[in-house]
């Protein structure tokens, strides 16, 4: 596996489990580290942890979504392949935006990681931790 590819799971999995109730969170580590690098079973961890995981406030309303720097993309499409819940399209020039914010999962930062160019950014995670929390 990738030096890359470590450091987004590695993004990812800090973002999944940041406040979380602490059994919950031994729970997910513990789960995460029996799969090891298989995706279906880190697929279906994640779905659990989805499953379990309430907003304090409707998602319309919580501005938690990806900016790009239009000056540092490079139009390498690598968010728009990465992010599953079509946070991204394709313009009519080839430049990537931002069109379905809100279809963004609260505190993933995972295409932040995937982007060699740095041209993704997120506001600070600390402030929105209040809006997350977990059955």
């Amino acid at each position: 596996m990738s030096h890359e590819k470590k450091r987004s799971l590695k993004a990812a999995s800090w973002a999944m489990t940041a406040n979380m109730p602490l059994k919950l969170k031994a729970e997910v580590i513990l789960k995460t580290i029996l799969a090891g690098n298989d995706p279906q079973k880190r697929s279906k961890i994640m779905h659990m942890v989805g499953e379990r995981r309430r907003l304090t406030q409707p998602r319309d309303r919580i501005d938690w979504f990806p900016s790009i720097d239009t000056n540092l993309c490079k139009k390498c499409r690598i968010c728009l392949s990465f992010c599953p819940k079509g946070v991204y399209s394709l313009e009519e020039d080839g430049s990537i935006s931002v069109t379905d914010p809100y279809e963004c999962v609260m505190l993933c930062t995972g295409c932040q990681g995937r982007c060699p160019e740095g041209a993704i950014s997120f506001p600070d995670k600390e402030d929105f931790y209040r809006y997350v929390y977990y059955v």
